[in-house]
């Protein structure tokens, strides 16, 4: 592996990601923060937050247990990265630029986005600058339809409410990150999801025995009026034979009307118990119809995408046959193969890393392309068909 080559571990969170949180049932500690320069957020009732080289989960453990004793317990903290810092190609490269970041992205996926090598400006021949041209282009859309099927596993799995079975999505040769990254967000989003869920039955089992014990107080309230108008009849004849003071009579009427006021209260808080049961219940299946809707819309979206790249796969493929007859034996250089360093930024500072193709980038790194085209100058020329290079392999 190449000097720097970045570890297969969980994704950390870094200064630019953007994070949404949600609290069930406590709106104001909803919603997008994100991460700042110093690697904290600015949360409501704690303050700073330090997030940087957290997991998503540990993150989230972080907000829980900060705000223990100040939500319900029954309440859970979820959290979604919705954008990471962007990432940047500069050097021997067609488009040099700022890029989305995405986990799991690799190298040669900034290479790609940043359109390919940079081509040398005469060192071969027409013909074979068009075919390395068209090689690398193959390549590029290779590499994409790849990206394509397996995002369109995770959609179709998530559409499904089914597993996402990656097993026959990794070929030999293929990068596994971008398998690896699929399954994570899968994951992530089903674990979301079920957290949800969860907090959605908590709640429902806690309305229930609200519900419940309503029920029981009006039942009893109603058992009280049936004895308390008794005794009102009994102590109204009472007093009208001379018995009993009129004095005890108004003491028990005034008695039935307390019980009576107290028994419409019950009626009120047992309507509005029922009607929070039944907007936890229009929530939660929001929730499930938004969620399906997006899948679905995604899903349709990667199918169209692939199949226009389907579509330029075959055109390439035929140009590159094309080419390949066209390019006569001549006098041409090899161009040197490329190498790849990062720029990252960290606590202790910012350091630069040696990387290869298939290595693994962070949010915020700077990717550095030498393609060494100055060495072309000074080569000397093949008296042969020259090498040409293959970026991706065919699948």
């Amino acid at each position: 592996m190449a000097d720097g080559a970045l570890a297969q571990e969980p994704y950390r969170l870094g200064a630019g990601d953007v994070l949404q949180i949600t609290v069930f049932g406590q709106q104001e500690l909803s919603g997008r923060f994100a991460i700042g320069p110093d690697g904290a957020i600015r949360y409501p009732r704690l303050g700073r937050i330090e997030m940087t080289e957290l997991t998503p989960e540990e993150a989230s453990q972080r907000l829980t247990d900060g705000l223990a004793g100040r939500i319900p317990a029954d309440q859970t903290v979820t959290i979604d990265v919705v954008s990471h810092a962007p990432v940047f190609v500069t050097g021997d490269i067609q488009a040099p630029g700022r890029f989305e970041y995405r986990p799991g992205m690799i190298v040669l996926e900034l290479v790609a986005l940043g359109g390919g090598l940079r081509r040398p400006a005469s060192p071969v021949t027409g013909a074979a600058l068009q075919l390395l041209a068209l090689r690398q282009d193959l390549a590029d859309e290779r590499l994409t339809r790849w990206s394509q099927r397996v995002e369109r596993g995770r959609l179709e799995a998530e559409v499904k409410a089914a597993d996402f079975d990656d097993r026959g999505l990794v070929v030999s040769g293929a990068p596994r990150d971008m398998v690896e990254a699929e399954s994570t967000l899968f994951r992530v989003r089903k674990d979301a999801i079920a957290a949800q869920e969860e907090a959605s039955e908590a709640q429902r089992r806690t309305l229930d025995e609200e519900i419940n014990t309503l029920q029981q107080s009006l039942k009893l309230h109603d058992r009280d009026l049936v004895l308390i108008a008794q005794d009102v009849g009994a102590t109204q004849q009472l007093a009208d034979q001379g018995l009993t003071a009129y004095s005890r009579l108004r003491d028990s009427q005034r008695q039935q009307s307390a019980l009576k006021r107290d028994r419409l209260e019950v009626i009120g808080l047992l309507a509005r118990a029922r009607q929070n049961r039944l907007e936890v219940d229009q929530r939660a299946a929001a929730l499930t119809e938004t969620r399906a809707a997006e899948s679905a819309a995604a899903l349709r979206a990667v199918e169209l995408a692939a199949a226009r790249t389907e579509q330029r796969i075959a055109s390439l493929t035929a140009s590159v046959a094309a080419a390949n007859d066209d390019l006569e034996t001549g006098s041409v250089r090899r161009v040197p193969d490329a190498t790849y360093a990062v720029v990252r930024t960290t606590r202790n500072g910012t350091t630069q890393i040696r990387v290869g193709e298939q290595d693994r980038l962070q949010p915020g790194d700077i990717l550095t392309v030498d393609r060494h085209l100055d060495e072309l100058e000074t080569a000397p020329r093949a008296s042969s068909r020259p090498a040409l290079p293959e970026y991706v392999p065919t699948h």
